[in-house]
């Protein structure tokens, strides 16, 4: 995830360049691009906020329980909203008593294959039929 991160933010820097726009305007957005950077990267792929979620456990039928860095634990529901495919799966959660939405990215490679494998028939088939 770190990867497709930086990959993702350094692609936009020669557009950035590119556009005709004052030279402080570019050096601004380019700021607000590596702001933007440190914050995904601690937030979502090296999980060093206290927010930063660090385990997901499903507990009822479009329920989980998202436990965070600093220990807390989040009731959420699965949006039916939530992406999933053989390589990826983006679940958009509601926290319960909260206007907010939160997402999780889980690539393939970074749970157990057959869990893996089970979460997706679970978001596919059992979840979209309630």
């Amino acid at each position: 995830m770190a990867l497709l991160l930086i990959v993702a933010h350094g692609a936009v820097v020669p557009v950035l360049w590119l556009i005709s726009a004052p030279c402080i305007a570019k050096l601004i957005l380019s700021f607000l691009l590596l702001t933007s950077l440190y914050y995904y990267l601690n937030q979502f792929a090296l999980l060093r906020f206290a927010q930063s979620i660090i385990s997901l456990k499903l507990t009822a039928a479009r329920h989980c329980e998202l436990e965070m860095r600093d220990s807390s634990k989040l009731e959420c529901r699965i949006s039916g909203i939530s992406f999933v495919s053989a390589y990826l799966t983006v679940l958009i959660l509601k926290p319960n008593h909260h206007w907010t939405q939160r997402s999780v990215v889980i690539f393939d490679d970074s749970a157990d294959a057959e869990e893996f494998r089970r979460l997706r028939i679970m978001l596919r088939w059992k979840w979209n039929q309630t």
